[in-house]
């Protein structure tokens, strides 16, 4: 652990205990017993979890589990800001009642400080890796925490997983049903069987292709009824893009492509669009913040660009 991190950590705990000895001394104090409030516990990626009430929800995550809690119509008190972008994709934005208290830009710099500060009931965040095991036990000492396994790929199994936290699974599943059927009904209006697409990522840096099997934007196109070209690697959990040499551009070659630009990359883009790859392509350009990452609002969102591809 850094000294920067391990500073924040004591600040964090120190401070748990001053509130853990003013709450008793207001206990003590006060004739009145506090209501008790039913709990429950919850199963998740670093074992199992008390809960009682969930209504000041903290994320430490701005732009994929966060979409899902919001989703449910669960109001977060606090949550970090998507690194990408530095502000919550649309999506998620216009569905906020207030602004959240900014906690950060990402779960390995989350300001526990103001997390404490936000005096959350319950904490959830997003887990890839035995790696993210740090921030949960800092978080677990300001509240309970659940962490949510999270792939690319997986929305759906976050969504369901996120309902049961919130004792709305039958929200969950119907927001999973309406997407389902919104996905059938584009795909029998398109009717593209055998039409080949490439989901181009430009970056500053580089050019890539999202894989079919790891990334996000592939669960909406497969659910349309598109492949990718069979050069491309499909992918996995943890391989969720490939980097594209100029010398092998061609592999992105395909009757459809769907191009996801950073901010700032236009003219890298502009390149591409008049390289020969494109020439023949029906082309969809749509922004990398708001169709990278998400959960179910940005997949019926895509559906909806998508329609027109």
């Amino acid at each position: 652990m850094t000294s920067r991190r391990l500073a924040r950590t004591v600040t964090a705990l120190g401070t748990v205990a001053l509130l853990a000895l003013t709450g008793c001394a207001a206990t003590n104090a006060d004739t009145e017993p506090a209501a008790s409030v039913q709990t429950r516990t919850v199963e998740h990626y670093f074992g199992e979890t008390e809960i009682g009430s969930t209504a000041r929800v903290a994320v430490l995550d701005g732009d994929r589990t966060l979409e899902a809690v919001v989703a449910l119509g669960v109001q977060p008190v606090a949550a970090v800001k998507p690194p990408l972008t530095g502000d919550y994709s649309s999506v998620v934005r216009e569905r906020l009642d207030k602004e959240p208290t900014d906690i950060g830009a990402a779960e390995g710099e989350v300001n526990y400080e103001a997390l404490l500060a936000s005096e959350p009931d319950l904490i959830i965040m997003n887990a890839q890796a035995e790696s993210d095991r740090e921030v949960y036990d800092q978080a677990s000492a300001i509240a309970p925490t659940i962490a949510i396994e999270y792939t690319a790929a997986g929305w759906k199994d976050v969504l369901t997983k996120l309902g049961h936290v919130f004792d709305r699974s039958d929200a969950a599943a119907d927001l999973i049903a309406a997407y389902d059927e919104k996905a059938a009904t584009t795909r029998d209006a398109l009717d593209v069987a055998g039409t080949t697409t490439s989901v181009v990522r430009v970056r500053a840096d580089s050019v890539r292709y999202m894989t079919q099997e790891g990334s996000f934007p592939w669960t909406v196109l497969k659910d349309l009824g598109y492949t990718a070209p069979k050069a491309q690697e499909l992918g996995d959990d943890e391989v969720q893009t490939v980097t594209v040499s100029l010398e092998n551009i061609d592999i992105l070659a395909a009757d459809r492509i769907v191009l996801l630009t950073d901010a700032g990359t236009e003219d890298a883009a502009a390149t591409l669009l008049d390289g020969p790859v494109f020439a023949n392509a029906h082309v969809k350009s749509l922004p990398s913040s708001e169709f990278l990452f998400g959960n179910v609002l940005t997949a019926q969102h895509m559906l909806d660009e998508l329609a027109s591809l």
